[in-house]
């Protein structure tokens, strides 16, 4: 088979293709004339009794879940019921709880609690110079082990 080399200059130049006279005048109207002339209706909704019941268990139903789901908030006791407890009262449960003063000392209430000198200096004066020394040698040995 013999290879036949196409040369541009050889080709025909005419288009192919040919548009009706005034077509692109008359394309709206084509196109608005398959359109439905009347618009489309709306669903309307027949609210019968059976929908309003059921619109109004499903709101009870719901008001139910979130009255039971959503707990109480508990507002702050305040001052008087606390006082009225014993400092002994609150060392025999931390006792029991086997809660220590470096565990409490890691609350950010403790730590405020101690953000003035005359408050450290109230707890301090009442505790025996003996068992301060203990407890500094305790913390300076367990922060020498770290």
């Amino acid at each position: 088979m013999e290879k036949k080399r196409i040369r541009l200059e050889d080709l025909k130049r005419e288009v192919p293709f040919s548009v009706p006279e005034d077509y692109f005048d008359k394309l709206p109207q084509i196109i608005q004339s398959r359109i439905p002339a009347e618009p489309a209706r709306r669903p309307v909704l027949d609210w019968s009794w059976q929908r309003w019941t059921g619109l109004v268990s499903a709101m009870a139903l719901i008001l139910v879940l979130v009255w039971v789901t959503v707990p109480e908030r508990q507002g702050s006791l305040g001052q008087e019921p606390l006082s009225n407890v014993s400092n002994a009262s609150i060392i025999n449960y931390l006792e029991e709880e086997n809660i220590s003063y470096y565990d409490l000392s890691e609350h950010k209430v403790v730590q405020k609690a101690f953000d003035t000198d005359s408050t450290v200096l109230y707890y301090l004066d009442g505790l025996d110079d003996e068992f301060l020394r203990q407890q500094l040698q305790e913390t300076v040995s367990a922060q020498e082990t770290i």
